[in-house]
């Protein structure tokens, strides 16, 4: 008596497409398909808010192509950029002095010390992508992003919706004032006796 085997071929191609797709549909089940990149997000939305620290990594790419050092995020220049970017909303004006003081003053006023510091503010740009874009391609701009000293930054944007430009930026980019850490004494030297 001879056994066939109805398994044959077929039903080995029909196994191994089964088997295939449960596990491709396990690994899906894991995989989460990333998000756009935060500097392509459209801040226009009213509490929008720009991560810093992608702006920070993207203007610290840019100073490395042109030879200077990175700059990290500062909170304290967050505030500052995040009162004037609010303030340039509520105004639905760019500047840099729309009534708080131009940014000496503010920095001033906030507690900030420094030895340079600078500001970019712009009106309209969506997205992270496109203010850099702009103030890469702006001569003055461009020259406060590459300001060789600087090591610090603080970016913030504030939304007027029934306005035309929608979203208000402020950057400032600093050096920051460091004083010498006092030396405190310590214990007094051991003497040995002979």
């Amino acid at each position: 008596m001879t056994r066939s085997n109805h398994f044959g071929l077929s039903g080995l191609f029909n196994f191994a497409i089964v088997a295939g797709t449960i596990a491709v549909s396990a690994c899906s089940a894991t995989y989460n398909v990333p998000e756009k990149p935060s500097f392509y997000l459209n801040l226009s939305a009213p509490g929008s808010e720009v991560d810093a620290a992608s702006a920070a990594s993207m203007i610290s790419g840019y100073r490395a192509n042109n030879g200077l050092g990175p700059v990290t995020v500062d909170p304290a220049l967050n505030r500052i950029a995040k009162a004037h970017a609010l303030e340039m909303a509520r105004k639905t004006k760019v500047g840099h002095d729309v009534g708080s003081g131009n940014l000496d003053a503010r920095a001033k006023a906030a507690g900030y010390d420094y030895v340079r510091i600078s500001e970019n503010v712009a009106g309209g740009y969506q997205t992270l992508a496109e203010a850099f874009s702009g103030w890469r391609d702006s001569p003055d701009h461009k020259k406060n992003m590459l300001m060789p000293q600087a090591t610090r930054i603080g970016i913030a944007v504030a939304q007027a919706p029934g306005y035309k430009y929608k979203v208000f930026w402020s950057m400032v980019v600093a050096e920051p004032e460091t004083r010498p850490v006092p030396v405190m004494p310590g214990p007094p030297e051991a003497v040995t006796i002979r």
